[in-house]
């Protein structure tokens, strides 16, 4: 509060009109134009997100060691979430998953720097005279999201968000307007002419607000006022790029060393190429540079140097990705695992899904899909083990299996909570359908591995029992485990790649299976009146053939999923009913 004073008192010197009430009125302005900015990126960012949402799923799904094609991934991303550091802490979580080598995500790094240009050059047309054209847009978009029809409910969101961006350009500018008039308070900012002491305030300040967008934008109106020079702005936007490293750093916070390194990276890439660009900004007159290509726009030339800065540092920086990682990987060495797997899996622990990822709804969808393949992987590898006990009339492996299970029942309880978080985003109604019925579909598959846990305590029974299944009786077995492998197989297809050949042809291994079961049922019982069994080996048996008649179900139920987020052909329903 001192300083704010001693700030009202240099203006008072020079003009005595601003009162310090003046002073006040007009930085909480400063900070109301600021918020609505911010939140009109964001409005505009979720909702091309959600828009973009499958295409978006596609390019994460394409991620290859191509250093190119990171880059243009991270630069698309970002450009449609409007957000570097949203994209930086996508990565991280996706590196914290082990979907994502060290060497793949350092371009999606440096392509997510280009995509947040994007964001300057937004803010720069506040300074050609059409702000109020744009600022209109909020109006517009708000009528349209009085729609019933979503599509035109998102579309309105974007374009109530892109009106807000300009009308928070403008409450900012306006708020400044008083200073570029006092002088001595012009030449308190300009007398900052130490290059490294800008790039360090716009590094804190940036860390301050934990986002670059914000901080960008706001160098921009100081510079279309007036009050900072371009040379000035030039080092507070290098400092900048420093500064909304903060946020990755704080999400690798818990993470996985890895996903340390991931954020270790992202800071190393934007120091070095702040360090590069400083002499280049001392002595080279790009000042003048820009001048000449945009004359007396001083906005496009913010956003211009932005642009030039981030594209440079990539095309720098991209040769050397790997030596990057090494540098990551000695600055912070990998811990010794004592934890011996041959799984896919860690013991409680989430593969593919984080809560770092959830800020892109999109991605988190296609990753819970992910976990719940996985999850469907390892109650299969229960089932497999649990009827090779059986048939061999005792328990096998049972270490593995009870961690299987113990995994299982940990998955039950985690993706659940976490479809509860990704419910809570704004989504579309296509995207809140499908996570609706990824709760049964984890039901289903827990289930599975609940079955496979009665089979095992069959396997104990026999052994308890010294007995065993006749050859003839095990045969049958092994026929109905195959068609219940061909149900799981078209299941799995039918889900992950919403194929309805697969539906069909799950539900004709499924029909298969229920006459299995009837056969096996009536060829037990002759095999009863002929002493061929025993009735405790005939109890187990029939327990048995249920069991795997009740999994078939389940499994099926996991291909069936998918009708109720997408359009049916009629031919599915002459299958399943």
């Amino acid at each position: 509060m001192n300083m704010l004073f001693t700030l009202a008192s240099t203006v008072a010197e020079s003009n005595p009109v601003p009162s310090a009430m003046t002073i006040i009125e007009n930085i909480l302005m400063l900070f109301a134009g600021l918020g609505v900015f911010l939140f009109g990126i964001k409005i505009m960012g979720d909702n091309l997100e959600t828009v973009a949402g499958t295409k978006m799923r596609g390019l994460f799904d394409k991620i290859s060691g191509n250093r190119f094609t990171g880059v243009l991934t991270g630069t698309a991303v970002t450009t449609v979430i409007q957000s570097s550091s949203a994209t930086t802490v996508m990565v991280v979580g996706f590196v914290n998953a082990g979907l994502m080598t060290l060497v793949q995500a350092a371009p999606i790094i440096m392509g997510a720097n280009i995509g947040t240009t994007i964001t300057a050059w937004l803010a720069s047309l506040s300074g050609i005279g059409v702000t109020a054209w744009f600022a209109s847009l909020a109006c517009v978009g708000a009528f349209m999201m009085m729609s019933k029809k979503d599509i035109l409910k998102k579309l309105g969101a974007i374009f109530t968000g892109l009106g807000m961006v300009f009308v928070g350009l403008d409450v900012m500018g306006s708020s400044m307007e008083f200073i570029q008039d006092l002088d001595s308070v012009v030449k308190i900012f300009k007398s900052i002419d130490n290059g490294f002491l800008l790039l360090i305030i716009g590094a804190l300040f940036t860390a301050l607000v934990q986002s670059s967008s914000a901080a960008t934008a706001i160098f921009l109106v100081m510079a279309g006022n007036g009050i900072l020079s371009i040379q000035q702005v030039m080092f507070a936007t290098l400092g900048a790029n420093i500064g909304t490293c903060i946020t990755a750093v704080l999400a690798s916070i818990g993470a996985s060393t890895n996903a340390k390194r991931a954020s270790i990276i992202h800071l190393l890439f934007n120091v070095t190429g702040a360090l590069i660009f400083l002499p280049i900004v001392y002595f080279v007159p790009m000042d003048t540079m820009l001048n000449a290509m945009f004359p007396g726009a001083v906005e496009t030339q913010v956003a211009m140097f932005h642009t030039i800065f981030n594209i440079s540092n990539t095309l720098i920086m991209l040769p050397f990705v790997k030596v990057l990682v090494w540098i990551a990987e000695h600055i912070l060495p990998e811990r010794k695992n004592k934890n011996v797997a041959d799984e896919e899996f860690v013991s409680n622990k989430l593969k593919f899904i984080d809560d770092r990822i959830l800020s892109s709804p999109a991605i988190a969808i296609n990753q819970t899909k992910r976990e719940i393949l996985l999850m469907a992987k390892v109650a299969k590898k229960n089932f497999r083990l649990s009827v090779e006990s059986v048939l061999e009339g005792k328990p096998i492996n049972i270490e593995k299996f009870e961690a299987r299970e113990s995994h299982l029942n940990y998955l039950n309880r985690q993706i659940p909570s976490y479809i509860v978080k990704l419910s809570a985003a704004d989504i579309s109604f296509k995207d809140e359908a499908t996570i609706a019925t990824y709760h049964h579909v984890v039901s289903d598959i827990e289930r599975i591995g609940d079955y496979a846990e009665n089979i095992i305590e069959y396997a104990k029974s026999l052994k308890e029992y010294k007995t065993t299944f006749s050859d003839s009786a095990k045969l049958q077995i092994n026929n109905m485990v195959d068609e219940i492998n061909q149900v799981y197989e078209h299941s799995i297809l039918a889900f992950e790649n919403l194929d309805y050949n697969s539906i069909e042809n799950a539900g004709r291994h499924e029909n298969n299976v229920d006459d299995m079961k009837r056969t096996l049922h009536n060829d037990h019982i002759m095999r009863l009146n002929n002493s061929q069994c025993n009735a405790e080996t005939g109890a187990i048996y029939l327990s048995l053939v249920s069991n795997l008649e009740r999994i078939s179900d389940h499994m099926q139920n996991v291909a069936l999923s998918i009708l109720s987020y997408t359009t049916e052909p009629k031919r599915v329903y002459a299958i399943i009913k």
